[in-house]
This record gives structure tokens, sequence and C-alpha cells, in this order.
């Protein structure tokens, strides 16, 4: 995925509080992205090094302005951006611009009027909460050793593999409402392509010039891997008993008839504790954050006694 950047994506980003990275419609949300261990140890850090990566006049960027940007935005961003030096500097600049324009906004007095002031001081208000929701009420979620082997073994069946097959189909396509001289020509057509595979013929050249089912005629007929569940019954009642290398007969479906050639089947099996040990911490780690948050503010705003007018917000 191509990151674009620019001066309005960065306006946007931080007036919604550092909260988002692209535009306003679609901010990154705070429960599925809270303030990463990054970003806590660029504010505390006391590192000498720390490059000025911009400047203009009395204004700079340095690395550390970057970095706790950057905090806030998904791992997979950050790293996309950090790997791409153009896009990197690009953000420096309307980082730098947007000092600038701010200098002159205020030498006009323009954070003075009225509505800009109140909603700077959403801004501020917004980016307070954040933090101390992430710095305050978060840093109580913690996930114990006990409580991931509890979880694991109260859903050891759930986390397990399941039973697997990969297989190729070839599709002739019949409606089940069509006539039954339409049924009958399908199903010729089928038997007469499984004549040639029991002659020897290769199945995925066979599916890529036969099938009927564009999605996987151009990869002769792969389906890859499905679990039980997956497909149609019909589909699967033959599919999941035919050993590894054989093709089945014909099969009917709601969608026609098939020939099925199975290639792996993989045989359910549980998942030990060591393996899924990380997958269930970051799974109870965000549920507990959720948690925490949603606890901490519904008190919060309980206490505060708040109230919201729902008559007054819908009347015109």
């Amino acid at each position: 995925m191509k990151i674009r950047i620019s001066a309005l994506m960065i306006i946007a980003f931080l007036a919604v509080g550092a909260a988002g990275y692209a535009a306003q419609e679609s901010p990154v949300k705070f429960k599925k992205y809270p303030i990463s261990e990054e970003f806590r140890s660029v504010v505390t850090s006391d590192a000498p090094e720390d490059p000025i990566l911009g400047k203009a006049g009395d204004h700079v960027v340095r690395k550390s302005d970057i970095d706790r940007m950057l905090a806030y935005y998904p791992e997979e961003t950050r790293q996309q951006l950090r790997e791409n030096p153009d896009q990197m500097e690009t953000l420096v600049k309307r980082l730098l611009q947007i000092k600038i324009v701010a200098e002159v906004a205020r030498s006009e007095k323009f954070d003075r009027r009225p509505q800009v002031n109140k909603q700077l001081a959403y801004v501020a208000d917004d980016f307070l909460s954040r933090e101390y929701l992430a710095k305050v009420v978060m840093q109580e979620a913690t996930v114990s050793d006990a409580d991931l082997r509890a979880y694991y073994t109260e859903n050891r069946e759930r986390l397990g593999v399941p039973e697997q097959i990969r297989a190729r189909h070839i599709l002739f396509r019949v409606d089940p409402a069509a006539a039954e001289s339409e049924k009958n020509a399908a199903r010729a057509r089928a038997e007469a392509a499984l004549k040639r595979l029991q002659a020897g013929e290769d199945f995925a050249t066979l599916a890529a010039a036969q099938s009927d089912d564009e999605s996987t005629r151009a990869k002769g007929g792969d389906l890859g891997y499905f679990a039980p569940g997956r497909m149609v019954p019909d589909f699967e009642d033959v599919a999941f008993y035919t050993d590894p290398g054989k093709i089945s007969d014909v099969v009917e479906t709601r969608y026609g008839y098939h020939i099925i050639k199975v290639e792996d089947h993989i045989e359910a099996r549980e998942r030990s504790f060591e393996e899924m040990k990380a997958v269930i911490r970051e799974k109870l780690h965000r549920e507990l954050v959720l948690f925490k948050v949603e606890k901490f503010v519904r008190r919060a705003t309980e206490a505060a006694g708040m109230q919201v007018y729902a008559d007054r917000i819908s009347s015109k």
C-alpha cells in the first residue's frame, strides 16, 4: 500500500489530537490504536541523540517530533513511512509549513477569535483526555500468566487447528431450475471430462480450459485449504472422504456438477499453550484495556452528573 501525505492530511491529523492518519472521515480509533510504548519512551527519553530534521527560522522539527507523531499510527503504517525517505521528508516539510502558517495566524491574533479559541480548547481537552487514559487508566491493564493459562484451558478445543483439506474442482454450472435436457447436457460434459482425467490428463490444465467457476479457473480449479462448513454440504460430503491424490466421481450440488481432486488432508489437532500464549495475551490485554477505559469513563461521567438532552438534539 502506497502512502501519500498532503498538507490537508497533516492538518486533519493534528486537529483531532493526532488520532488519525488519513482524512478526517476515517480517523484511527483510540480503542484500536492506543498510545504505544514507543510514544512513552519518546516522551520520557533523555537520550542525547535527537537530530534536527528540518528548520525554518526559529522553528525546528526533530526526530523526536516525528517519532511522537508516528507513535499514534498503526505499526504497519509507521514501518512503511520509516522505510520511505521521500515520504518522511514530505512529512517534515508539512510539519514546518504548519508551524509557519500557525505563526502567521498568531501574529494576526487569529487564535484569539472566539470560535477559533473554543476549537483550540476542544483540541487540548481531547489530547489531554487521551493521554490520561493511555498513561494512567490503561497502565492498570495487566494480564497474568495464570489468566493466560485459564483462558487456554477453557478454550483449548476452540483454539485448535480444525480438520482441513486442499482441493481443486472443475465446475459444470447449471441452474437448479433449468430444464432436464440442460441438466443432462451439463452432466454429460462433466462425465466426459472425468473420463479424460481418468485417462491421465492433468487436472489443473483441464480445469483451466473447461471449468465454469471463474474465481478458480485461472488457478487450475484450486480452492486452497478449507475446513468443514466452508463449502456446500453435498460438496464437502465427498471432498472430505476422498483420499489425497484421488479424483471423485461427478458430484451434484446446487451450482451444477463438480469433479473434485483432493491434494492434501490435515487432521484436526490441538495447539499447545506455548503456541497460543502470545495470541491469547494480545487478545486478553486488548479486552482488558477496553474494559478499564469504558469502566473509568462510565464512573467519571456518572460522578460528573452528565446529562444529554436527546429531545433538543433531535429538534430542528
